[in-house]
């Protein structure tokens, strides 16, 4: 059941990296396409879902909890063993960028296909709080070796505030706590919008497979693979075990914890002085064995929750 649910998903993304590898669309068109998709169509589906929700307010505090014991674990080791995953500080933080980032595009995939509308709607309430969270440490990781003072506090202001998902969850959980009727001129239009966003993101997915030179960098690629698609769901299924998270809540969060790296992991590696060829293996590897992966997990879920 949830292999054939999941078996469509992965061959879109299939799909986007035979696309990618022929002459019918070139390198600049799949880059506009992950764009729109990043700051149109995903935002759209993001208003749309939550603007339309009546989600109990204790529903952001379970997941925050849940969400935060993860990343406090996984940081603290990171740190702890720093020495021994990377001698290098451009290295390390792009393990730690595979450790916990998650991709978007196949999240809503496969919850849309698993848990249809209802999933979708605690899908983006678990995003809206899961992403800013991880975008302040993953860009004060890659800024610890960089310039400081007001110009890391910058960076990390903009990686919240800009970051379009962010602005979509907020203006979402805002126009459904005033309890705002959208206009049905506008509804159309966010409705339209958001329906590209899945198939488009999964295409996008599959042509950013791309394999760097592996040189020496094994070692960093199987703690991030292990952190991200074994770890980190662990220590979340542990964690809505001990909270006793709601049921719907704990499905989306193990799924959302079990993902590979997105694209958008490569971008800010690139423009933060992260190691860019590292960073683009473990997107590739950890989409690659998560295809194996995230069916067990969702199986565990079922089982426990």
């Amino acid at each position: 059941m949830i292999l054939s649910a999941l078996t469509p998903i992965f061959a879109i993304i299939f799909l986007g990296f035979l696309l990618s590898r022929t002459v019918i669309l070139k390198p600049v068109v799949w880059s506009g396409i992950e764009r729109l998709t990043y700051y149109i169509f995903f935002p759209a589906l993001l208003v749309m879902r939550l603007s339309q929700s009546n989600f109990d307010w204790e529903d952001i505090a379970d997941i925050a909890k849940v969400i935060g014991l993860g990343l406090f674990v996984i940081t603290a080791l990171i740190v702890a063993l720093r020495k021994l995953i990377a001698t290098d500080l451009a290295s390390l933080s792009s393990v730690y960028q595979g450790s916990i980032r998650f991709n978007t595009y196949i999240a809503l995939a496969c919850i849309s296909e698993l848990y249809g509308e209802s999933g979708l709607t605690m899908a983006a309430l678990c995003i809206a709080v899961y992403i800013p969270l991880v975008n302040i440490l993953c860009v004060t990781s890659l800024s610890v070796n960089g310039e400081g003072g007001m110009n890391r506090l910058s960076r990390i202001i903009n990686s919240v505030v800009i970051n379009p998902l962010v602005l979509a969850g907020a203006a979402g959980i805002g126009i459904s706590y005033i309890g705002f009727d959208m206009p049905p001129l506008a509804e159309s239009v966010l409705t339209i919008l958001s329906q590209p966003a899945l198939p488009l993101g999964l295409l996008a997915v599959g042509a950013g497979i791309r394999f760097v030179a592996l040189s020496d960098q094994s070692w960093q690629l199987i703690v991030a693979v292990v952190n991200k698609l074994a770890l980190f769901p662990a220590l979340t299924l542990a964690a809505c075990l001990l909270f006793e998270t709601p049921h719907a809540i704990a499905l989306i969060l193990l799924l959302l914890t079990s993902l590979p790296a997105p694209p958008s992991a490569y971008i800010l590696a690139r423009q933060l002085g992260g190691n860019v060829s590292l960073m683009a293996n473990i997107i590739t590897l950890q989409t690659l064995v998560a295809i194996v992966v995230i069916p067990v997990w969702i199986e565990l879920g079922n089982r426990y929750f």
